[in-house]
């Protein structure tokens, strides 16, 4: 981040300088690589917030840091946000310098020389796209993560979205708990599902999680679908998003989450494992829809803070 500004001046249009600058370099590095660029039908956000934009910016780092661990470079972890499930502008900027970094130490593994993409600014003021807002750069984060997909020898694969899909049910145990319900039961796991198939049961949870959120009082996501036959990298993206939306509402909660240990996943990880677990998802998000419709204040300082 840039010297000699503080947090709270960063805003979005400064991310999305930054977003745009990466998408550059991720294509150049593409073009090197000699991979074709995902063509398909993007998404389009609108009413995005700070918190959306960060957990998508920390899913191109994690896939820009595998590139570059596939191609000899040490492991590093995206920066984490000040305030859990409240980022702000400043916390999304720095995951993407740190995207940066990770990008150019995948050109240097290459052995990239000359024509070497422009970098942000060392010191002084960032870089603005005027006018533009945290929608532009959720997009901008949704187009990277497609693009650096097909950069990658081992892509996102079910296991990575089988993390996703467990946080998400974990969070949404907390939220049925305040309405005193408690998680459905796993559905029977149905054979030869597609990340397609999962990718259609996490749309409809979002279309369930934005009556939620707005019924509570809360400020929601809207998305237009895009995309044509769902990879598992896709499944990774929309359930990375409605873990955001989760870990939001949760911030408004009075009690601290506990502590709990990771599911491990199956081995192999299949489509069908996650399509269970959507599955289950789907029923919980109808569950607490249901029960927020019928106690709507029960985010009192979400409410006052709107």
């Amino acid at each position: 981040m840039s010297a000699g500004m503080k947090d709270d001046e960063i805003t979005s249009e400064h991310t999305c300088a930054r977003i745009e600058l990466l998408l550059g370099e991720i294509e150049g590095l593409r073009l090197e690589m000699g991979r074709n660029r995902d063509a398909r039908v993007p998404m389009h956000a609108r009413d995005a917030s700070p918190r959306e934009v960060f957990y998508h910016a920390q899913t191109i780092h994690r896939k820009a840091n595998q590139l570059c661990v596939e191609l000899g470079a040490p492991s590093v972890d995206p920066p984490t946000a000040a305030v859990p499930g409240r980022a702000r502008p400043a916390d999304v900027l720095r995951v993407l310098d740190s995207t940066g970094v990770r990008l150019a130490q995948a050109r240097a593994q290459l052995r990239i020389e000359g024509d070497s993409p422009p970098r942000a600014p060392s010191s002084g003021q960032p870089e603005r796209a005027i006018g533009k807002t945290a929608s532009d750069v959720l997009e901008g984060c949704l187009v990277a993560s497609r693009q650096l997909n097909v950069m990658l020898q081992h892509a996102f694969t079910s296991r990575e979205g089988y993390g996703r899909l467990t946080r998400a049910l974990a969070v949404t145990e907390r939220l049925l708990a305040a309405h005193g319900a408690a998680l459905p039961p796993m559905p029977p796991q149905e054979r030869r599902k597609f990340p397609r198939d999962v990718f259609e049961v996490l749309w409809r949870c979002c279309e369930t999680l934005h009556l939620v959120l707005t019924d509570s009082g809360l400020h929601a996501l809207d998305l237009t679908r895009g995309y044509v036959g769902e990879e598992p990298g896709d499944v990774y993206d929309i359930a990375s998003l409605i873990v955001s939306e989760l870990e939001f509402v949760a911030s408004y909660l009075p009690e601290k989450e506990p502590v709990v240990a990771p599911v491990a996943p199956p081995a192999p990880t299949l489509p069908s494992h996650n399509y269970r677990l959507a599955r289950q998802l789907e029923t919980a998000f109808a569950t607490l829809s249901a029960a927020v419709r019928k106690r709507p204040d029960w985010l009192p300082n979400a409410r006052a803070a709107s």
